[in-house]
């Protein structure tokens, strides 16, 4: 057993920062619980990271799968004791037997000594063997425990219990909201999905790009597990039936997180996801995108005008926003007005003043840019151009000498210019003000700690040799799977970019209102590449796999 407190080790080990265990220890002499569990309740670290620690210094074991109970045979066991059941429901307390002299025991607070009290009298011939286990393995059996003595309960008469057993949920609920929310920030998670099915509720996260399945609990946790997070987000708890938005500002595993929480009222109850944003995000500049060295020199050209539209194209989660803050941080020199109107602010930067659009109230895009007009900008960025009357505003502000930055959903960058025309916008408009649109998508990272060397068919060896060979690397890979990417083989993700410079040619096609094959040949001829070609530059220098570009960017090839 290591002699050292709990907080000490969660310090030494950098898991916490002393400003979490402050913050734990304040509360826990208010509420008096564990300090391990008070900085899961705060956010501070998850439980996955915490229980090796408290293993470590209490020389315990952790609880593995091959020692989980049968739930029936574990209920029988523990309602035949001498312990009443309401006992270990009230002590959070489960109990099974390994072997007929050796019993396993699990428990909210493992090291209670009244605990230990109780169980060595009533045990005393029997060896018991105390483990650590996760809330999630311990709430799943509790749930089991309580809905069988319940109905034994009403069988008897007494249906108290139950109730009972809800109003004292309140912690632990809070405790797996929490831990959830830990375990997404550790595992480098964008969105957190709850999904509530018939018998049981699912909590996945989405780590670069893919979902993956973290837990599944019983359907009788859901209503509480929901409630707590609409309740911190703001929403209304009772409202089931429409759709509702919130925001909360947590502090979980030593990271400020701004958390958008949707839901959205289903069969089985309501799907509820919530957006991990970061606070602070050091990695908000062009050169950490992933750009090539033609595509970074573009960017910085564009950002260095005095006026005229960019334009950033790609679907919902393709990494737009990002590449716009970091064009923002580029271009904010300190000389600058630079002002931002969206819909929500994601990332909030120093030195720049953002506006937060409300459709809700009548306060929109359109709105708001006249109002930002008044304002003497220098740099506008319009979150999305959704309509004519926002169009209009960002082409007359980039005439009138304002550098604009923008988004606009789209498959590709050339087709920018048929969107804002079927928009209503005049082709001339369109020719004159547009500078550059650029078009993106994600691809996940492979893992370095696993990848291995790959061939690659001769189709792609040839498609490579049109590309700019100062740019092609030669370290093909492929994934592989390890512990370090949870067996994916990637982890990570980085940009693929096409990028299109308006050049006087490419003006008078738009003007003439050209097909968009002729707008793509020009294109080429002037030195684009698309995203499957981007991508097989990334691909060809290991930091992705062929497979990778091929899901992502083959269709838009």
């Amino acid at each position: 057993m290591d002699e050292k407190l709990i907080g000490e080790l969660l310090v030494e080990r950098k898991l916490v920062q002393t400003e979490d265990i402050d913050k734990a220890l304040v509360l826990q002499a208010s509420v008096g619980a564990r300090l391990g569990s008070l900085l899961i309740r705060l956010g501070a670290i998850s439980e996955d990271a915490l229980l090796p620690v408290l293993a470590c210094q209490l020389n315990l074991q952790q609880l593995s799968d091959s020692e989980q109970p049968e739930l029936l045979a574990t209920y029988h066991f523990m309602s035949k004791s001498n312990i009443n059941f309401e006992w270990y429901l009230s002590q959070n307390v489960v109990i099974w037997p390994k072997t007929d002299q050796v019993i396993l025991c699990i428990a909210r607070d493992i090291i209670d000594p009244h605990l230990k009290e109780v169980m060595n009298f009533h045990f005393a011939q029997e060896n018991i063997i105390y483990r650590l286990a996760t809330s999630s393995q311990l709430d799943r059996l509790l749930d089991y425990l309580e809905k069988e003595h319940s109905v034994d309960s009403l069988l008897n008469g007494d249906g108290d219990a139950r109730h009972l057993k809800e109003l004292a949920e309140e912690a632990p609920v809070i405790e797996l909201v929490n831990n959830v929310m830990a375990q997404a920030v550790d595992a480098g998670a964008s969105d957190v999905h709850v999904e509530p099915q018939e018998n049981t509720f699912a909590v996945r996260l989405r780590v670069d790009g893919v979902l993956q399945e973290q837990m599944t609990q019983p359907i009788e946790r859901f209503a509480a597990v929901a409630s707590r997070i609409k309740l911190t987000s703001g929403l209304d708890i009772a409202e089931r039936r429409l759709p509702q938005d919130g925001r909360k500002t947590l502090r979980i595993s030593g990271q400020e997180m701004d958390i958008r929480v949707s839901t959205a009222p289903g069969v089985h109850g309501e799907s509820i996801v919530m957006r991990l944003l970061p606070k602070d995000r050091d990695d908000l500049s062009l050169e950490n995108l992933g750009m090539e060295s033609d595509h970074l020199a573009l960017m910085y050209e564009w950002m260095s005008l005095s006026n005229g539209i960019v334009l950033v194209t790609g679907p919902t989660g393709s990494g737009k926003s990002t590449t716009l803050y970091s064009s923002l941080a580029a271009t904010n020199d300190g000389f600058k007005k630079v002002i931002t109107v969206e819909d929500p602010v994601e990332f909030q930067l120093n030195g720049i003043t953002q506006i937060q659009a409300h459709a809700d109230i009548g306060y929109t895009f359109a709105r708001a840019l006249r109002a930002i007009l008044r304002q003497d900008p220098d740099v506008i960025m319009i979150g999305e151009i959704r309509d004519l009357e926002t169009a209009d505003i960002a082409i007359q502000s980039a005439l009138t000498g304002h550098l604009v930055l923008s988004t606009l959903h789209t498959n590709d960058a050339i087709s920018c210019f048929n969107r804002l025309t079927d928009m209503g916008v005049e082709p001339y408009l369109v020719a004159a003000p547009i500078k550059g649109v650029q078009a993106q998508r994600l691809v996940r990272r492979v893992c370095p700690s696993c990848c291995k060397s790959s061939e690659v068919p001769f189709d792609i060896v040839e498609e490579v040799k049109k590309l700019p060979q100062a740019l092609v690397g030669k370290s093909w890979v492929e994934a592989v799977g390890c512990d370090r990417c949870s067996g994916t083989g990637y982890k990570g993700r980085i940009g693929i970019y096409e990028m299109i410079a308006v050049s006087e040619k490419m003006q008078n096609l738009i003007v003439a209102s050209a097909p968009l094959n002729d707008l793509k040949h020009l294109a080429e001829q002037e030195g684009y590449r698309d995203l499957y070609q981007d991508g097989l530059i990334k691909a060809s220098k290991g930091i992705t796999t062929l497979d990778e570009v091929m899901r992502v960017a083959k269709g838009e090839h």
